[in-house]
């Protein structure tokens, strides 16, 4: 088999929310900016059932935490990476007119789910390097991401988060250029 044709398998973008394997615990290195940054987490509205992020509230499968109330101070969402995420991704910007909300998903800008989040968020930070999501495969080791990651600010700004990547302001107003 072509190892190309294995590496870009669109299997795992297929899965299913409820899939075993779209569980992808984000890393505390990002985690804990996430939460200085929102003065702590409100609501997780898809986590695991230990709470992991220490969220006032949160909800995990098989609750459907993207049709549930999103009703606290602030919402950090790291949603599965299956064929669901735009949904997701339309919650957080609704959400986002509301109250801060913060969204991990993969840095795909070539994708119109990704082009949608970037024309809504206040702030994106391409996060440098790819993410170990805590998830211990068959051979002990950390799962890592297959790809770069994203963290959108959706009223609020991620740009205290710019010790782990790059930030850009997509809807800023740009300078004018001089020649």
């Amino acid at each position: 088999m072509n190892a190309a044709l294995f590496r870009f398998d669109n299997a795992k973008r297929r899965r299913p929310d409820d899939h075993a394997r779209q569980a992808m615990l984000t890393p505390a290195y990002v985690l804990e900016p996430v939460r200085k940054l929102l003065g702590g987490i409100g609501l997780d509205p898809c986590t695991e059932p230990d709470n992991p992020t220490r969220a006032g509230r949160f909800y995990c499968l098989p609750a459907d935490g993207c049709a549930l109330p999103w009703d606290m101070e602030s919402v950090f969402c790291n949603p599965p990476y299956g064929e669901a995420r735009g949904r997701w991704v339309d919650r957080c910007i609704i959400e986002g007119r509301e109250r801060p909300v913060v969204l991990l998903i993969p840095a795909h800008p070539e994708t119109s789910v990704f082009q949608k989040a970037l024309e809504a968020c206040a702030s994106v930070l391409f996060v440098r390097a790819r993410l170990q999501f805590g998830v211990l495969r068959e051979n002990g080791r950390e799962e890592a991401a297959s790809h770069g990651s994203a963290v959108f600010g959706f009223g609020v700004d991620v740009a205290p988060l710019a010790h782990l990547g790059v930030v850009l302001r997509p809807n800023a107003v740009p300078h004018p250029v001089l020649f």
